[in-house]
């Protein structure tokens, strides 16, 4: 119950602060040639997604390729996630990794075809990373397009979910 209390006040400042970068950036050029990802939903892993995955283009405007990967404390995936997503859900600061109990989280975004083929393991896996030209000035805290590791003051959205559901597991 806790949990959920602390959760909720930690999506605010997200959506707070996930909101403002969003308004001041200009979505992502889309007359340029859509990106196609990996999808699937709530699978126990990466080669099951990636082998049953619906090969389709993103719908317009959906631009990135989103991975959420839960895996138990030995590493195993519990886990994969894998859909396209807008840059409101795909921001530097919303990728990483965060060990909550015996559990850890992982979120990645890329904007390639096919780029979420992997699952991220580690911060060093965790990342965002956007290849595609964007119209307009960047937010200061876009200017570097490859975010190593998720800020530790600041859960977005995607995190937030995924602990959600980790709390449903673990009643």
């Amino acid at each position: 119950f806790i949990r959920v209390i602390i959760l909720a006040g930690l999506f605010r400042h997200s959506s707070a602060a996930s909101k403002e970068i969003t308004q001041e950036n200009e979505a992502i050029d889309d007359s340029e040639t859509g990106v196609t990802c990996y999808t699937c939903v709530n699978v126990s892993d990466n080669s099951m997604c990636n082998e049953f995955a619906i090969d389709h283009p993103c719908p317009k405007g959906e631009n990135f390729c989103h991975t959420l990967h839960i895996m138990d404390s030995t590493g195993a995936s519990v886990v994969v996630n894998k859909k396209c997503a807008d840059s409101r859900e795909c921001l530097p600061q919303g990728v990483g990794c965060v060990s909550i109990d015996s559990q850890t989280v992982c979120v990645s975004c890329c904007d390639e075809m096919y780029c979420n083929v992997t699952v991220p393991t580690n911060k060093t896996t965790a990342i965002y990373s956007s290849t595609r030209k964007s119209k307009g000035k960047l937010h200061p805290i876009l200017s570097n397009t490859r975010v190593r590791s998720m800020s530790q003051t600041l859960m977005p959205p995607t995190i937030l979910y995924a602990l959600a559901n980790m709390c449903i597991y673990s009643l």
